[in-house]
């Protein structure tokens, strides 16, 4: 019943957060991208600021300097960086697909830095899973699309984040850590709209899709926070792909985007290598 229950929760908070990239596409058609994460960051900073102080956690804390949280900062920052632009600048279903390679991303980080073992079979479903990222973004003799790079950047920094979040040390709650990530996109999002040249003020047009981006979003990282506590890592895990066929029925109500062929076919290797991988960790660490 457990996992029934924890897989309910996986689905809806992917839903959720696919409602939440909608969200920041939407409104930034009306307000600069610097606006919309320096909204983020004020909202989802002061909520897990307020469950800081209810759990007697200190945010003031020595741990803001240890190296692994402060890569793990600055990885959030440079994925936020990334991302937010790819929505506002990239169709929200070939974003969204792109993210689907990062459990293919942390095999490939987890086997270079933390050593861990990974076989044949996982290795070669990482190639085709980074064959199908290839597949969407159709790199030319000139390179890739800046947009499609944006969202390839935001993927990686994402994956590092995950990774650094691993090594994070056991006494940084995750409270703790999301006030940290949070708050620092307020600064970024200063300086990136310093640079974008827009206004200091949010577009009337534009309150009512951020403040949805921001119920999504705490909405969604509750779902999965408690997912994650209360259901077997093997059986959710595989749930996070429902955020493609969201964000997907999203674009096509909202934004009348219709992904073409090569999308569907990159899409669809890359959330099958992701699977086998997900499942073939999950195999190999039950015990005999």
């Amino acid at each position: 019943m457990s996992n029934l229950r924890s897989m309910v929760f996986m689905i809806m908070g992917m839903a959720t957060f696919a409602g939440a990239d909608a969200m920041i596409k939407l409104s930034s058609s009306d307000t600069t991208t610097g606006l919309i994460m320096i909204t983020m960051g004020l909202a989802g900073g002061s909520i897990f600021l307020a469950l800081c102080v209810a759990s007697g956690t200190a945010v003031l804390s020595r741990l803001f300097f240890n190296p692994v949280i402060l890569l793990r900062n600055l990885f959030e920052v440079a994925a936020a960086f990334f991302l937010f632009q790819a929505f506002a600048l990239n169709e929200l279903s070939t974003v969204a697909a792109i993210l689907q390679a990062i459990p293919l991303i942390l095999t490939i980080l987890a086997a270079v830095f933390l050593n861990e073992q990974v076989g044949p079979r996982r290795w070669t479903a990482v190639a085709i899973g980074l064959l199908g990222v290839l597949i969407i973004i159709r790199p030319t003799g000139a390179g890739i699309g800046w947009t499609d790079l944006l969202a390839v950047l935001g993927t990686l920094f994402l994956a590092l984040r995950d990774l650094a979040s691993r090594l994070a040390p056991p006494e940084a709650s995750t409270p703790l850590l999301s006030v940290y990530a949070f708050m620092l996109l307020v600064p970024t999002g200063a300086m990136l709209n310093f640079t974008q040249g827009g206004a200091w003020h949010i577009a009337p047009g534009s309150w009512g899709p951020l403040s949805l981006m921001v119920v999504l979003s705490v909405t969604g990282y509750y779902c999965v926070t408690t997912a994650m506590r209360i259901g077997d890592v093997s059986a959710v895990s595989p749930l996070r792909y429902f955020r493609l066929p969201c964000a997907a029925i999203l674009a096509y109500f909202l934004f009348s985007e219709v992904p073409d062929w090569q999308t569907i076919l990159g899409a669809t290797l890359v959330v099958g290598s992701g699977l086998f991988v997900m499942l073939r960790e999950a195999q190999l660490s039950s015990p005999k």
